[in-house]
């Protein structure tokens, strides 16, 4: 997700490159979830980890925002990347938040 909220600030040839670098990325973690556990859960599901999928897209929707309107030359102010830095640790985080919920569900048979 920070690749992808970085490529639409980046110049177009720098963002193009970046943009298929998350493409490929996600390709093989879906690959790997589906060799390793024999499937590929999205997260984009009913139940308790809803609200973790909307605080994760309101994340990354201020961080579009934010990287959109406030950096001229993204590349050469710090807080462009300080931004990257916290998406890239806030949806980890949040991440890691949603797999816990997510095998509770599972163990407890709410899904």
């Amino acid at each position: 997700m920070t690749l992808m909220v970085a490529a639409v600030a980046l110049p177009r040839d720098v963002a193009a490159v970046v943009f298929v670098t998350a493409m490929v990325l996600m390709l093989l973690i879906v690959r790997d979830d589906k060799r390793r556990h024999g499937m590929f859960v999205s997260g984009y599901q009913r139940g308790r980890t809803v609200w973790i999928v909307a605080a994760i897209s309101v994340l990354i929707f201020s961080a579009l925002v934010i990287v959109l309107t406030q950096f001229e030359d993204p590349t050469d102010d710090p807080w462009f990347w300080v931004t990257l830095s916290i998406v890239a640790l806030g949806t980890s985080g949040l991440s890691w938040i949603w797999e816990r919920v997510y095998r509770a569900d599972v163990r407890e048979g709410r899904l």
